[in-house]
């Protein structure tokens, strides 16, 4: 009984990676086997776990029926050496710092203006309005074209995604320093135009981390590496240099000149990286994926799916527009935009911390789903917070606030998405990643307007201050977090890695 098991476990872990693809004439009849295939999998990998004995040579010995069934490693990797899981190589993380200096870059283009807003205002005689719609400008582009990041994944790959990415990025900060030598009535007219063209670049960096971490990482290391890739270390430096290069209108020009030539030097990393890994990091990495209008048909009619890409999409996207608005509804309480931007930055220092911390856990357990339900409801309650302790006076409270938003929401962020990889597989990392960051910007969009509309005038007590944005931030939050009360999933990529152990 535990020998047909066993082959039928191997017949259908071959019929998983099988490298040739489905006919297209049978891919819904392809779609159910596959999918029903992964579920057998954990059914019959739970019995042999059970029934198995590991033996001092290196071999598994079944205890079912009192039968002998021997799974010899060497004879198994010898027929299919082709697949070979050699785990996490250096070069990855050669390959991760890398796109995270293009991340950097592209965040820093982004968060230019929105860093040192007083000056810049002065500087190109706008008001607060119009300089949001800078960081709106780069929303919708994210939103637009993260569509057209997953199909280039798959078509054109990995590097040339994140070389494109990296010098579209430069063209776009070099377009904005025309606007220094025209009259100061066309320098936003031209800003927004070089921020449009740099934005293009942005979402072929900012959403490729599940894509990434799944051709180059092995399980244990997944979470880590898309923590680093997913949580911009320009967007921890940006709100620390520009209000001291940004020291006033006049400063505003040399900043914007710095911006291109960081953006440039930061482009030339990755050309350096190679394609892809020499050996396959795990058993996953080389399965048989979907094409992607396979893959789109079988999301949407995924409610599961639908469930942790509101969370995912509702969580960044808020974290995103609070970085972005933090320091314009701090400033009226009476803090310089440099205290306002040490507060900015420590969203994001928090996010690294957690993500490590819950990376390495996660690495260990597996739990994505435990995280996920702890920290929701801490998430709602560090926005809540916000209401009450952003105050006159109070520099040290609103800079443990700004940690923990980035400690829960952003060590949240990359365990969202993981799991919705996880529950999505076999359909494409580049599809399901992809919508989710589309949808993240649309909300950061709509958060955006949504909280300039709701700031107050300057007849207001301090003037323009934005206590009614914060209020709607926390309801957004707690409502667009109930989902995560029935939210539940098969781990079917992880299904594949630990099936490929017990052959090991």
């Amino acid at each position: 009984m535990s020998k047909n098991l066993l082959n039928g476990l191997k017949l259908d872990r071959l019929s998983i990676i099988d490298e040739k693809p489905p006919p297209e004439d049978s891919s819904e009849k392809t779609e159910i086997t596959t999918i029903h295939s992964y579920s057998h999998i954990q059914d019959q990998r739970q019995h042999i776990q059970n029934n198995t004995k590991i033996t001092t040579d290196g071999t598994s010995r079944s205890t079912d029926s009192g039968s002998n069934v021997l799974t010899n490693e060497k004879s198994y990797n010898k027929n299919n050496n082709d697949k070979t899981v050699a785990g996490t190589h250096w070069n990855a993380w050669f390959v991760t710092a890398c796109v995270m200096i293009v991340n950097a870059a592209c965040a820093i283009m982004w968060t230019t203006m929105s860093s040192a807003p007083v000056s810049t205002m002065e500087w190109m005689q706008v008001d607060l309005t119009k300089l949001n719609w800078l960081s709106n400008v780069a929303a919708i582009s994210n939103a637009t074209f993260s569509l057209v990041a997953a199909y280039a994944y798959e078509r054109f790959g990995i590097k040339t995604c994140l070389v494109g990415s990296a010098f579209i990025n430069c063209i776009g900060c070099w377009v904005r320093c025309i606007a220094i030598m025209v009259a100061p009535e066309k320098r936003y007219t031209l800003i927004l135009l070089g921020q449009g063209i740099a934005s293009i670049g942005g979402p072929f960096v900012y959403n490729i981390a599940p894509k990434l971490v799944s051709v180059w990482f092995a399980p244990k290391d997944r979470i880590i590496a898309n923590t680093l890739i997913s949580l911009s270390i320009g967007m921890l430096i940006s709100p620390l240099l520009m209000p001291r290069l940004a020291n006033g209108a006049n400063q505003v020009p040399f900043t914007l000149i710095v911006v291109a030539i960081i953006s440039t030097a930061c482009a030339i990393p990755i050309i350096f990286t190679p394609s892809k890994p020499k050996s396959s990091p795990s058993m996953s990495a080389v399965a048989n994926r979907m094409t992607i209008w396979e893959g789109v048909k079988t999301l949407s009619k995924s409610f599961q799916f639908w469930t942790i890409c509101i969370l995912t999409a509702i969580n960044g996207g808020m974290y995103f527009t609070m970085s972005v608005v933090v320091i314009e509804a701090a400033t009226p309480f009476g803090y310089s935009e440099q205290q306002s931007g040490i507060a900015a930055s420590l969203l994001m220092l928090g996010g690294f911390i957690s993500g490590g911390m819950i990376g390495y856990w996660i690495g260990k357990t597996q739990q994505h789903l435990l995280i996920i339900k702890l920290l929701t409801p801490m998430v709602c309650g560090t926005y809540t917070m916000v209401i009450f302790e952003v105050v006159p006076n109070a520099y040290g409270v609103l800079l443990c606030l700004c940690f923990m938003i980035g400690f829960f929401a952003m060590g949240l962020f990359p365990v969202q998405l993981e799991y919705a990889m996880e529950i999505s597989f076999p359909v494409p990392e580049s599809v399901s990643s992809n919508i989710i960051w589309s949808m993240s910007t649309v909300f950061l969009l709509i958060f955006t307007v949504l909280m300039d509309a709701l700031r107050a005038g300057p007849d207001a007590t301090p003037p323009n201050n934005m206590t009614m944005s914060m209020v709607a931030a926390a309801i957004i939050m707690c409502v667009g977090s109930i989902p995560c009360i029935w939210l539940k999933g098969d781990m079917k990529r992880m299904a594949v890695d630990q099936e490929a152990i017990i052959f090991q």
